[in-house]
């Protein structure tokens, strides 16, 4: 009788051990053929899932996005404090270091390549409407109000964490995982604050 595969199931698995990879050793060098020794199959099993190269670093690609929206969005569903809640996006937490040096791997290519550079656009715009709830959520007003701009502090929002992320990535030595936290606690109380006047 033959073996029944879960199809879905499979690939996933090849993904993750792509991730990995990538992670480690960016997306220049990376080969089926370590990909297959890392699961422990043949190219031939990896290439089944997967027709190109091309088209399992995309997918590596969108796994980097959706990971990294998931754990902010059960982080807040969980009901945790909205800095808590952010903490999760910075380059603290293994997993969270491991999606940065992927994202980063991927950068040259967000530039220049109209697929990444859709696939950013569309990341960065879920982002912000999930930004956009869990601020209103904290304003008890899902439109915002004359004296708080919804829009304009999802925004904000979004440049603070890119920002701190990335200098944190570039200069682990200087960003501590105190200063990011600290430095995202003065940013989150600034922009959730209402306008003067």
């Amino acid at each position: 009788m033959p073996i029944i595969v879960d199809r879905k199931e499979r690939r996933e698995m090849v993904t993750a051990i792509a991730f990995d990879l990538v992670a480690e050793i960016g997306i220049d060098h990376l080969t089926f053929r370590q990909i297959a020794a890392a699961a422990g199959y043949s190219t031939a099993i990896v290439s089944n899932y997967f027709h190109n190269k091309g088209e399992l670093l995309f997918k590596v690609y969108e796994v980097a996005n959706s990971r990294s929206r998931d754990r902010l969005e059960a982080a807040f569903e969980a009901g945790r404090p909205l800095l808590d809640c952010f903490e999760t996006l910075m380059p603290i937490s293994e997993e969270s270091q491991k999606n940065w040096r992927v994202w980063l791997s991927f950068w040259g290519r967000v530039h220049l390549d109209p697929l990444y550079a859709a696939e950013r656009k569309r990341a960065a715009q879920d982002s912000l409407a999930l930004y956009r709830k869990m601020l209103a959520f904290r304003h008890g007003d899902a439109q915002g109000n004359g004296t708080f701009d919804l829009d304009m502090a999802a925004h904000r929002l979004l440049a603070v964490v890119a920002g701190t992320a990335l200098e944190a990535c570039f200069d682990p030595e200087s960003w501590s995982p105190e200063r990011m936290r600290a430095v995202l606690a003065i940013e989150l109380d600034a922009i959730t604050q209402p306008a003067a006047g």
